[in-house]
C-alpha cells in the first residue's frame, strides 16, 4: 500500500518556483536551488542536498516553514526523545527525528531525518523560520559533498496510517531495519514484572530480590518476570568501592562477589544458583538481566587481562553539536573526561556470545542493554556512528537470538534514529527516560512523552514505558498508562512497599497482563496540542483490543515544564485544582473498524473503568470529560453487534481491570427461530460485564449455568467470574 491511504496522488511532492509543494499546497517557501528531490513511492520522496566542498558534517537549509500546526520529537538529551509543538521553523529544536504537520486542517505532512549509507540526519529551526536539516558521519575521515536520501517526506489524510505506511516503505526502500510486524516481540512482555532498579539501584543484592519477591507473593501478585538491573556486574572501582562516583569498566563477565559464596545464604555459590533457587521456590518465568551496551558505563577495563582479546582501547568521546544545544546528560561529564574502553568492532560478536553464554549458563532468559546512544560518540576511527552502531547492534541481536533462543531483548538509552533505522531484530526498547520517583515534577511529561514517542517508535519496536511503584502518589496515573500502552508492565517497588489494588487491576491470577495490541499514542485531536503546559489540553490516549478499542484520558498539566529540569515549578497533589475539561467520542479510538465487524451501524458501549459507568452512543457522538490533576479515566469502547432485528450486545471485559475489553479473545454466535446463543471467550477471573439491549434468559460457563445481574437502566449484565481457567467460554442465551 502507498503513501496515501484515501487515494492516490498523480503528482508527487517537489520544488516548484521556489516552493515545495505537497497536494498544490506550498509546506517550504525559499528552497534554495542546491536542494534536490528523489521520488520514492506512492507520492512520497526524499529530499536530499549538495554542498560546496566536502566534509564529515554539513546543515542544509530547506526553506521558510511557516503557519503549520507542527509536532515535532526531538533528542532533549543523548538518549532521549520527547515531544514539542508550534506553527513554523523556529519551534523546531535541533535533534528533531520526526516532524508532522498539519497542513491547512486538510491533510498530514510527514518529514523524517532517516541514515543515508554513513550519514545520520537530524531536523533543526532557525530564529528565522527556515528548516534545516543535518548530516553527520561522526568520523573526520567520513566525508561528502551531496547527499541524496536523508531526508524523507510522505503526506495523507490519516496522521497514523501516515507514519505506519512511511516506515514500512523506509524498512523496504533501506534495508537497514525491520517494521515491528516483522519481528519475533520478547515472550515476557505479556507477563507482570519486577525490575530491581528503584527498589534498590546498585546495592542490589540476592537477599533484597528475595525478599521483593517473597512479599509479591504473599499479597498474590508473584511476578513472572524478574529483571536484575544494574549492580550485579564486576567492575572496577567496585560499587563498594567508588563513594565519588569515578567512571567504573567492567573486569570480566562474571558477577560480583554479592552474588557469589557465603553471602548467598542458602541459595548456593553463585548466580546460577541463586536464580535457579529463585525460579524454583517463586514461579518465575523468565530472569532477565542488566548490561551497558559497551559492557558497562566506561566499557571495558584495558587492563583486564581475562578481556584483552577482545582488542580493548580507551576511545575518546566527541559530542554532537545538536546534543550540546540540549540537556547535557551529567552520565556523560566522566566519559567525556576519560573515554569509553571500548571493544573492537571486529571482536564484539565474540564479546557478547561469551558474555550472553555465560549469562545463559546461570540460567538468565534475557537482557536489558541500556547506554546504546553512546555508540554515535564513539565512531571516529571505526567509520562513523552508523558503522559502529551497525556493528554492535548487529552482533548484540544476533547473540541474543541464538544464545537465549528467542528475542528476548530489552534496548534502554536508544533512542536515536542510529539505533531505529538499524535494528533488525530488537523489538523492544525504552521509549522515555525513567520513571523517577523522587523527582514529582517528571510524572506527568513521563506519561506524555512516551505516548508521543510511540507516534514514531512504536512502528518499529514495542515501546516500554518503563516501570514504576504500585505505592506511589501518582501510581493510579501510570498504571492506567502501562495498561494501555501496548507494552509490558513490571514495576520497581521496594519490598513490602506494593499497592495490590493497582497491580490487580492490571495482573491477571495467572501473572499474564491485558496488554493491547498496539503502541499506545495521542488520539488525533491530541496531535498538535501540549497536555503538558498550554494549561488547559487533556492527553488522551487510544489502543486496540481483539473486540474493542480503549481511550485512557489523563491531566497531565501543572506539574513540570518541557524539557524535565529538576526542581521546576511542582503544583498541587493529585485530585486538587480546578478541573480541565475535554471531549472524548468513540471514534477516538481510530482504527474502531478493524475490530467491529462487517455489519457494525456504529453504535458502542463505553464503560468507564474508574466510575464504572456504562452508555451508549453512536461512534461520532461526543461527550465532555473533567478531570482534576493528575487524575484519569480509562474507557473501554466496545462496537455493539446487531445478532437479530431486536438484539444488540457488546462485550466489555474484566469490569475492575483498566483495560477491561483486553480479556475478551473472541466471540460467536448461533442463531436458531427459538433462541439466539451468544458465546464469549474470556480470560482471567473477576467482574465480566457486557451490554445488553435485553435481559438474557440464561447465561452459562464451561456448560455450568451461572448467576447474573441486569442492570435494565444502562443494559449492564454482570457475572462473577473464578477459578483459575486461563481462557473460558461464557454463553448467553436470549
Amino acid at each position: 500500500m502507498g503513501s496515501n491511504e484515501d487515494f492516490m496522488i498523480s503528482v508527487k511532492p517537489g520544488v516548484t518556483g521556489g516552493s515545495f509543494m505537497v497536494r498544490g499546497t506550498a509546506v517550504l517557501t525559499n528552497v534554495p536551488a542546491n536542494i534536490t528531490v528523489t521520488p520514492v513511492n506512492d507520492g512520497s520522496v526524499f529530499v536530499g542536498a549538495n554542498a560546496t566542498s566536502s566534509s564529515s558534517r554539513h546543515v542544509f537549509n530547506l526553506g521558510t516553514l511557516q503557519v503549520h500546526r507542527l509536532v515535532c520529537l526531538f533528542r532533549f538529551k543523548i538518549w532521549w526523545m520527547i515531544p514539542c509543538f508550534g506553527t513554523s521553523g523556529g519551534d523546531i529544536p535541533a535533534e528533531t527525528q520526526m516532524l508532522l504537520l498539519e497542513v491547512e486542517n486538510k491533510f498530514y505532512v510527514l518529514i523524517l531525518p532517516v541514515l543515508d549509507g554513513q550519514f545520520r540526519t537530524s531536523l533543526q529551526g532557525t530564529p528565522d523560520n527556515e528548516l534545516e536539516f543535518c548530516i553527520e558521519s561522526g568520523d573526520p575521515d567520513v566525508q561528502t559533498t551531496k547527499i541524496k536520501e536523508p531526508v524523507f517526506v510522505n503526506s495523507g489524510n490519516n496522521p497514523f496510517k501516515l507514519i505506519r505506511n512511511s516506515i514500512k516503505i523506509l524498512e523496504k526502500h533501506k534495508g537497514t531495519f525491520k517494521h515491528i510486524d516483522n519481528k519475533q516481540k520478547p515472550e515476557h512482555i505479556d507477563w507482570f514484572g519486577w525490575n530491581t532498579w528503584d527498589a534498590f539501584y546498585c546495592n542490589v543484592d540476592p537477599e533484597g530480590i528475595k525478599d521483593g519477591l517473597e512479599s509479591f507473593s504473599k499479597g498474590g501478585c508473584p511476578p513472572k518476570l524478574l529483571t536484575i538491573d544494574e549492580g550485579w556486574q564486576n567492575i572496577f572501582p567496585s560499587y563498594e568501592e567508588n563513594p565519588t562516583g569515578e567512571l567504573s569498566r567492567l573486569i570480566n563477565i562474571e558477577e560480583n562477589t554479592k552474588f557469589k559464596g557465603s553471602k548467598l545464604d542458602k541459595s548456593g555459590k553463585n548466580l546460577r544458583d541463586f536464580i535457579k533457587t529463585i525460579k524454583q521456590k517463586y514461579g518465575l518465568k523468565y530472569v532477565y538481566i542488566w548490561h551497558a551496551m559497551a559492557g558497562y558505563w566506561g566499557g571495558v577495563l584495558p587492563e583486564s587481562e581475562v578481556m584483552k582479546k577482545y582488542n580493548l582501547k580507551i576511545q575518546p568521546v566527541v559530542q554532537s553539536p545538536g546534543n550540546l544545544t540540549h540537556v547535557v546528560c551529567s552520565t556523560l561529564d566522566n566519559i567525556q573526561e576519560k573515554g569509553i574502553g571500548l571493544i573492537d568492532p571486529s571482536k564484539i560478536r565474540d564479546f557478547y556470545h561469551d558474555f550472553h553464554s555465560y549469562q545463559a549458563s546461570c540460567g538468565v532468559d534475557g537482557v536489558k542493554v541500556d547506554v546504546q546512544s553512546v555508540l554515535e560518540l564513539l565512531g571516529a576511527g571505526y567509520g562513523g556512528r552508523v558503522s559502529l552502531t551497525k556493528s554492535y547492534l548487529g552482533a548484540l541481536e544476533d547473540s541474543v537470538t541464538e544464545t537465549f533462543k528467542s528475542n528476548n531483548l530489552i534496548c534502554s538509552m536508544s533512542l536515536n534514529t542510529d539505533f531505529l533505522y538499524s535494528t533488525k531484530k530488537a523489538a523492544a526498547a525504552r521509549a522515555t527516560e525513567d520513571f523517577m520517583p523522587n523527582e514529582p515534577t517528571f510524572q506527568t511529561l513521563h506519561v506524555a512523552a512516551a505516548a508521543f514517542n510511540s507516534l514514531l517508535i512504536g512502528e518499529i519496536i514495542v515501546p516500554d514505558w518503563d516501570m514504576f511503584y504500585s505505592d506511589h502518589i501518582t501510581a493510579e496515573f501510570h498504571g492506567a498508562a502501562r495498561a494501555l500502552s501496548g507494552s509490558a508492565v513490571y514495576v520497581s517497588d521496594k519490598p513490602g512497599s506494593h499497592d495490590f489494588d493497582i497491580i490487580k487491576k492490571l495482573v491477571l491470577h495467572d501473572g499474564s497482563i491485558l496488554r493491547a495490541r498496539y503502541a499506545g499514542r495521542p488520539t488525533r485531536d491530541c496531535l498538535f496540542n501540549d497536555p503538558v503546559t498550554d494549561g488547559k489540553s487533556l492527553l488522551k490516549i487510544w489502543n486496540l483490543n481483539k473486540l474493542s478499542g480503549v481511550i485512557g484520558v489523563f491531566n497531565c498539566q501543572r506539574a513540570g515544564i518541557w524539557p524535565p529540569i529538576k526542581g521546576s515549578i511542582y503544583m498541587p497533589a493529585p485530585g486538587s485544582g480546578i478541573p480541565i475539561s475535554g471531549i472524548v467520542s468513540a471514534g477516538d479510538v481510530d482504527a474502531l473498524e478493524e475490530v467491529a465487524g462487517e455489519n457494525w451501524r456504529g453504535h458502542c458501549a463505553v464503560y468507564a473503568c474508574l466510575s464504572g459507568s456504562l452508555k451508549t452512543m453512536l461512534k461520532d457522538a461526543k461527550f465532555q470529560v473533567a478531570l482534576e490533576h493528575l487524575k484519569c479515566e480509562v474507557f473501554t469502547v466496545s462496537p455493539i453487534w446487531a445478532f437479530s432485528e431486536d438484539l444488540r450486545f457488546a462485550p466489555i471485559g474484566l469490569l475492575d481491570m483498566y483495560n477491561s475489553g483486553g480479556a475478551v479473545e473472541a466471540m460467536d454466535s448461533e442463531n436458531k427461530s427459538s433462541e439466539c446463543k451468544i458465546k464469549v471467550r474470556i480470560r482471567g477471573c473477576g467482574r465480566f460485564g457486557a451490554y445488553s439491549n435485553k435481559r438474557p434468559k440464561c447465561c452459562s460457563m464451561n456448560e455450568k449455568d451461572e448467576e447474573f445481574i441486569y442492570n435494565p437502566i444502562d443494559g449492564l449484565v454482570t457475572v462473577k467470574v473464578e477459578g483459575e481457567y486461563s481462557s473460558r467460554e461464557m454463553v448467553f442465551v436470549y
